[in-house]
């Protein structure tokens, strides 16, 4: 399949949700990543069994997010991939690339070789969706140093749907799936937060500890509410070109 056809599977036209499908991975798949093997989620995914009124946040590190995602979507939900970072710099052509602080690659092989097990999912046309974002977007795997591809990301508000935009599609439940705390990232809790401001709820599946999600009161984040929030925390990140975010970090004191 071409870049574009795989693009198709994980957003199809047809579906509501796919205006938020990040293409930023799919467009570097000029050619099949390398042998990838998908491991089956090790959680309990019982709770998201014919909610239709629940969507779902998968915060989780690397390619757990569409091992989970996929999971979810052989239950009757419709990934939604929000990975924003590039793997490499610009078309890859050299063998031999400079490290990146976010692993990424992983998560493109990941989407590639699970395209045909989503192709194969009867996922309805107004199926509830499920977020797939990397947790390690931030921080990244890598210490930062001079050289090397700098990609990491943020999740802004505008990523998502608005609150008004989920409540008019049925939607009046978000359950966040991340591995340990009580609160969600910083950046992600923007969007949580105004989401819990327009009435819907939000629940929170730690998968540290067993059980059903519970309850969660997002706490209102630094700088919430004021315009140029969006700027201050993007302050440090390198935008590239070809969308999404990545570049080389030539000095350490212009990264976040």
């Amino acid at each position: 399949m071409t870049k574009e056809q795989i693009f198709e599977i994980w957003a199809p036209t047809g579906s509501c949700w796919s205006t938020w499908a990040k293409p930023v991975l799919f467009s570097c798949m000029d050619e099949e990543p390398g042998p990838f093997l998908l491991k089956e989620p090790e959680m309990d995914t019982n709770w998201a069994t014919g909610l239709q009124n629940m969507a779902v946040v998968l915060d989780l590190a690397g390619t757990e997010g569409v091992s989970v995602g996929l999971h979810l979507a052989e239950r009757g939900y419709r990934p939604v991939p929000l990975y924003n970072a590039l793997p490499w710099p610009g078309r890859r052509t050299a063998e031999s690339l400079p490290p990146s602080v976010v692993l990424v690659e992983p998560i493109m092989s990941a989407l590639w070789h699970g395209t045909s097990r989503l192709a194969q999912c009867a996922i309805a046309e107004h199926a509830p969706p499920v977020f797939l974002l990397d947790a390690n977007r931030r921080t990244g795997e890598n210490i930062p140093e001079a050289g090397m591809f700098d990609n990491r990301s943020l999740s802004f508000t505008t990523d998502f749907p608005s609150e008004n935009f989920l409540l008019a599609h049925g939607i009046s439940k978000v359950v966040l799936v991340q591995h340990s705390g009580n609160q969600p990232q910083p950046d992600l809790a923007h969007t949580l937060r105004r989401w819990q401001e327009a009435g819907l709820v939000i629940e929170i599946k730690r998968l540290d500890t067993n059980g059903p999600p519970e309850l969660c009161h997002v706490e209102k984040p630094s700088l919430y509410g004021q315009i140029w929030y969006r700027v201050k925390l993007a302050f440090g990140l390198i935008p590239n070109s070809l969308g999404g975010f990545g570049g080389y970090l030539a000095d350490l004191s212009s990264a976040g």
